[in-house]
């Protein structure tokens, strides 16, 4: 879509996703937008429409009628646009009216008639606002696969940098809901690399506030500081006071973190009066929850935490935010149980069930079964507890990350007391203690950090004082003794600062000249690594092209040749009552066998037909002695359209020349040819039970030697697994990201 500026900010544990950055363009307001379409009903008019409404996102009704009147135009006209922006502009009505199945439905329709017109700027920006929306709605392997297709649309096209790194962000930000911190923390700084490559600041602005909060998940406190200071000053200096609300929320996270919720109630309540002068429902609603949830971990401020929750909720009901939604309903539960309202946390508990089912992540699943195993041991019920409390704890050790991780195995041990297991207790309770000791040591390591600062000025006034006193009560020495002491620790103390700062000037200088050196020998490898790919490259094409040439002459005019010539014996044969049917027929099996091998010099064509479907027509039509087999398997349920076609063509000729070797030379009864693709590798095995050879003694030939080049050509991996007597295994490699560099 044309609204390029959706963004995933981050707020407590995790992003939210819904604010624009970027509105539209300036068009006039919406009543002369109208009057203009009106006066002049046309695709141009209805769109400036549709787009005004999309970026000011409170008038979906209007949104729908003149989407509608695009599809009217479109049966009109029969125009393609017409109907493509119908269902852009529709599915986008329908979100805003919160019917996401219907949306999704007329959202799939634009992209597939997009990829049909080959419009990859209505491709990519209808992808992105896909996964946008399957983001908001917790189906982030959905969302991952409408962002890899508008990734590969916005490639390369300069136009839709801006949604290229739009997409980038969201890609990061689905691993970040999911709860996969460390996916997420390589993608995020993928898209802060870009956004700085591009100095897009508002998109920089983005990454560098879920920079923070993935290093506040990691208790990284002083990159996540530094992280969220930089972007609120970016902020600052572009009155981006949106994202400044987002980026007060997760500094109130980290000063609740800190043990001073007093400054996180500050933070909080700064975010809620940016999110409400803003008026985007899912800022309000964010920061609410966050807000409540604040309140409600402040001793005497329980009731308004509540209260603050029970409107959170509301809201989110209203918009369905379904992420938050499950979010607010765990943390109404807990207080519910920590004021002694049984019942009440008892229906959260029920409304966060049906949604962890239905969102399926880690995320919910943890805050369903930490809220539950309260609830549980409140009410007695200590087995069905401490059975919650070990899935979370499996969760735990399987990569899931809570900073408030000792907590749950103490309340594991107090089941385990209820229930009269001492062993077990002693175990949960000790790994408690040693989780939060870990956690102690990281917050006290941050806190001097923090603090260091006034540390060093309160020694240095201390210092001060010191030698004030010491000088009163030498006053009454000597002046002679208190110049000439007072000149020696002068002096003392100059010499000793000039020398800590030319030590100081020398290890930095020395770090600087180690890192020039460390770079320029990356650069001389880099350089050297594509040179020799670059040779390689034009050594295969120098050899295609020969082989091309050499088929070309075959074909054009060798086979030419030989077929005048049979039609020339055939013309003497009438004359002389059929005395040359043996060479006749030997002329044609020459000239059948040219143009067969001319064929297989030529190139292969990959625009029409996969690899895989050209290596089984080629093996399937091999011409072969009687006592030799060839068979040719694949990996199933792949799309092998999507290899690259460099790949495919040195492939192809890999296999043409391994199996032409093991008919020549190898004596083999049976030739085995295997395509595999898997996790991003795709590998091709060719395999013989022939003699084989001593690959140690023998030299290798110009056959083992083009595998070769052609191998180093894709950036792949080559293997040769050979013996006397034991046949010979090629088996060739390679990774797609190699390959389409």
């Amino acid at each position: 879509m044309r609204r390029i500026g959706r963004m995933l900010c981050l707020l407590l544990f995790m992003l939210w996703q819904g604010g624009e950055s970027v509105a539209a363009e300036e068009e006039g307001t919406l009543e002369d937008l109208l009057r203009r379409a009106a006066a002049t009903p046309a695709v141009d008019t209805y769109s400036a429409v549709c787009r005004f409404c999309y970026a000011d996102g409170t008038h979906p009704a209007v949104l729908s009628a003149y989407a509608d009147s695009l599809r009217q135009l479109g049966v009109r006209t029969r125009s393609a646009r017409c109907f493509l922006e119908y269902y852009a502009w529709k599915s986008e009505a329908c979100f805003q009216q919160a019917d996401y199945q219907k949306g999704y439905a007329l959202k799939r329709s634009a992209i597939a008639l997009a990829e049909r017109m080959g419009d990859r700027h209505w491709l990519a920006e209808s992808a992105s606002d896909m996964a946008y929306y399957f983001n908001i709605d917790a189906q982030y392997d959905s969302a991952r696969h409408y962002l890899n297709k508008g990734l590969a649309a916005a490639r390369g096209v300069p136009d839709l940098g801006e949604t290229y790194r739009t997409m980038l962000t969201n890609y990061a930000s689905s691993f970040l809901f999911e709860g996969q911190t460390d996916s997420a923390l390589v993608y995020t700084d993928r898209a802060r690399q870009a956004s700085e490559a591009a100095a897009d600041t508002a998109m920089l602005i983005e990454n560098l506030n879920q920079l923070g909060t993935l290093y506040r998940r990691q208790r990284k406190l002083e990159e996540c500081l530094a992280h969220f200071e930089q972007a609120l000053r970016l902020c600052e200096a572009q009155d981006n006071y949106q994202t400044a609300a987002y980026i007060y929320g997760n500094l109130s996270t980290v000063y609740t973190e800190w043990k001073q919720p007093d400054m996180a109630v500050v933070m909080s309540r700064k975010a809620l009066e940016y999110a409400r002068r803003l008026g985007n429902e899912h800022v309000i609603g964010t920061c609410m929850t966050n807000l409540g949830i604040v309140l409600c971990r402040m001793p005497g401020h329980e009731q308004e935490g509540i209260q603050q929750l029970l409107q959170a909720v509301d809201l989110l009901e209203k918009i369905n935010n379904r992420r938050r939604l499950c979010e607010a309903y765990s943390f109404l539960a807990n207080i519910y149980v920590q004021v002694g309202e049984a019942e009440k946390a008892a229906v959260y508990l029920d409304k966060m069930e049906h949604l962890a089912s239905e969102m399926q992540t880690d995320v919910e699943f943890y805050r369903y079964y930490r809220v539950k195993g309260v609830v549980l041991q409140s009410q007695g019920h200590y087995v069905e507890a401490t059975a919650c409390y070990k899935k979370l704890t499996d969760m735990l050790r399987n990569g899931y990350r809570d900073t408030q991780d000792f907590k749950l195995y103490a309340d594991l041990s107090e089941c385990y007391i209820a229930l009269h297991r001492p062993a077990d207790a002693l175990q949960a309770l000790q790994t408690a203690y040693a989780l939060r000791d870990s956690m102690f040591r990281h917050e006290n390591t941050s806190q001097l950090s923090y603090f260091s600062v006034k540390y060093d000025m309160k020694e240095k006034e201390l210092k001060i004082s010191r030698l004030e006193q010491a000088r009163a009560e030498e006053h009454a020495q000597a002046l002679e003794r208190r110049i000439f002491f007072g000149a020696v620790i002068s002096l003392l103390l100059i010499v000793l600062i000039l020398l800590l700062y030319a030590r100081q000037r020398q290890r930095t200088r020395m770090a600087r000249l180690a890192q020039a050196v460390g770079q320029k020998e990356q650069q001389f490898l880099t350089l050297q690594k594509e040179t020799e790919q670059r040779l390689t490259r034009r050594y295969i094409e120098g050899l295609e092209s020969e082989r091309t040439r050499i088929a070309t002459e075959l074909h054009d005019d060798v086979c030419n040749s030989l077929l005048a010539l049979s039609m020339d014996v055939r013309s003497s044969q009438a004359a002389t009552s059929g005395t040359f049917d043996r060479q006749l027929k030997m002329l044609e099996e020459t000239r059948q066998r040219l143009r067969s091998i001319s064929h297989e010099l030529m190139p292969p064509v990959f625009q029409y037909a996969t690899l895989h479907e050209m290596l089984d027509d080629y093996v399937h039509h091999l011409q072969l002695p009687d006592t030799l087999s060839v068979s040719y398997t694949a990996t199933d349920g792949v799309d092998w359209s999507q290899l690259p076609q460099p790949l495919s063509f040195e492939y192809y000729r890999i296999v043409q020349e391994a199996v032409g070797n093991a008919v020549k030379y190898a004596s083999a009864s049976l030739i085995r040819v295997n395509l595999t693709w898997k996790e991003g590798t795709v590998t091709i095995e060719i395999a013989d039970d022939g003699c084989g050879f001593d690959a140690s003694r023998r030299s290798k030939g110009i056959g083992l030697r083009t595998i070769a080049q052609r191998v180093q050509a894709i950036g792949g991996h080559l293997t040769l697994d050979t013996a006397l007597g034991a046949g010979t295994v090629i088996r060739v490699s390679a990774r797609l990201n190699n390959t389409e560099k």
